[in-house]
């Protein structure tokens, strides 16, 4: 049921689902967690910088070439595509590498590097929503004698990057239809799930939902029309109540990426509770945060709940973490979702959602605004089918269970015309028992991001 005053979340930055006990309470290290930083969202400067960074020591005078594209999607571009890859390797790199314009097998590439100090060949792959690519250092013989001792030496370095695909990469694919849908469902083992988060909390390559209700933080999986739980924490272990909790409770659950860490984290903050707390890849406690955690771009800021709606001044949850993108909530906010995006250039961008007296509320950081016909109190952001312009999904403004759907919505933030006509709906689905949490998912396979939905008895997973 669309109730005001009942805030969700959506996964930021993060990854889709096919998709316990409980754990004892651990205090943060005296060090402090790991801050969270502002990770480059695009996937080809993603990787492309990683691959660099991990070849630092191989030769400066080398010839970059990737090998033709290996993907589980529709591919009409890949060429251009790894052409892109190589150039931004070489780019980065510097010291007189460079990079061949098309793609070339490891004997092609091999004779293509003859007068050069060595040979870096990329191998890329989509697979599963990922763009990987694989770099491998050759050696190359520069005296006949060498050439004939080892005329196809082995590779003396190696490196790995992988990140979702976005719009940039996406770009270079099929477009993806987003009229027809496939629900998983699975029944589920709480009615109150408050705010949902979607993505590899624990980086072990498999996809988890996190769902937070008033009793529990957990991290499930649907598995023959049931959620199953993985590990799951009692809100009384993890924080104090709130001196005045709300009849009807405020919540968020924000998923975010740490570079370079052993898991991700999630944020979770609600009205019950006097503190919001960060919880890493197994649900223990990695700090305690000031105010209640709500989504920002790919991360979380802390705000004030002064009442039944958000508003106010934002700043950092906790010491280290970045600044926020936005200085305060656009309104007073009953609902608020955000998240990271990429245009089809690579260039990202953050937007925001929020419901003020009914209305939804668009706003981006290019200074973009615009209101929308009335909504639900449940929000989710994403780019579902990578085109580069935010899909927003919602609940609808019904107090009655059996009205309620949810719907999805795309903004074109670039177009012209009046700011009614860049929003127009694209998909519709009936949620009888009603919809009580939303969150988007990163891409899992070829087709559009996944996003997930708790209604009043079940989870679904929605491709």
């Amino acid at each position: 049921m669309a109730v005001k005053g009942r805030v969700r979340s959506l996964a930021v930055a993060a990854i889709c689902v096919g998709l316990s006990s409980a754990t004892s309470s651990r205090p943060a290290s005296a060090e402090g967690p790991p801050a969270p930083a502002h990770v480059e969202r695009a996937a080809i400067a993603r990787v492309s910088q990683a691959i660099a960074r991990d070849l630092a020591a191989a030769p400066g005078r080398a010839l970059i070439v990737a090998s033709p594209l290996v993907s589980d999607a529709t591919a009409p571009r890949g060429a251009l595509l790894v052409a892109a890859l190589a150039a931004q390797v070489a780019g980065r790199r510097g010291s007189g590498s460079h990079a061949r314009p098309e793609p070339l097998t490891l004997a092609a590439a091999r004779d293509a590097a003859r007068s050069e100090s060595a040979l870096v060949q990329l191998n890329v792959e989509i697979v599963a929503g990922q763009l990987r690519v694989t770099a491998d250092v050759y050696p190359v013989p520069r005296s006949v004698w060498a050439k004939i001792r080892d005329p196809e030496p082995g590779p003396t370095a190696h490196a790995f990057a992988e990140a979702p695909l976005d719009a940039e990469v996406r770009s270079y694919l099929a477009p993806i239809p987003l009229v027809t849908v496939r629900v998983d469902r699975g029944r589920n083992f709480e009615s109150d799930v408050l705010a949902l988060a979607c993505g590899d909390l624990d980086h072990d390559g498999s996809l988890e939902i996190v769902a937070m209700s008033r009793r529990r933080v957990s991290t499930v999986r649907i598995h023959d029309g049931r959620v199953i739980p993985l590990l799951s924490r009692n809100w009384p272990d993890l924080a104090p109540v709130a001196p005045a909790p709300l009849r009807e409770p405020v919540g968020f659950a924000t998923l975010v990426e740490r570079p370079g860490a052993a898991s991700a984290f999630v944020d979770v903050g609600l009205s019950d509770r006097s503190k919001s707390v960060r919880l890493d890849g197994a649900l223990q406690i990695a700090a305690s945060l000031s105010g209640l955690a709500v989504p920002d771009g790919d991360t979380s800021v802390c705000a004030r709940l002064p009442g039944l709606f958000v508003t106010g001044a934002v700043g950092p949850c906790a010491s280290g973490d970045p600044p926020p993108f936005s200085s305060s909530i656009g309104g007073q906010y009953d609902a608020i979702a955000s998240t990271r995006l990429v245009t089809q250039k690579g260039a990202p961008y953050v937007v925001w959602a929020g419901r003020e007296r009914g209305v939804l509320e668009l706003r981006d950081d290019t200074g973009r605004k615009l209101g929308v016909e009335p909504t639900g109190a449940q929000l989710a952001i994403g780019d579902l089918d990578q085109d580069g312009d935010p899909e927003i999904i919602a609940s609808l403004d019904t107090l009655n269970p059996f009205d309620d759907a949810v719907v999805v919505r795309s903004w074109a933030r670039t177009a012209a015309g009046p700011p009614a006509s860049r929003v127009r709906e694209i998909l519709r689905i009936p949620a009888a028992s009603g919809v009580r949490a939303l969150a988007t998912c990163p891409p899992d396979g070829p087709g559009r991001a996944p996003f997930v939905v708790a209604t009043a008895d079940e989870l679904w997973v929605v491709r």
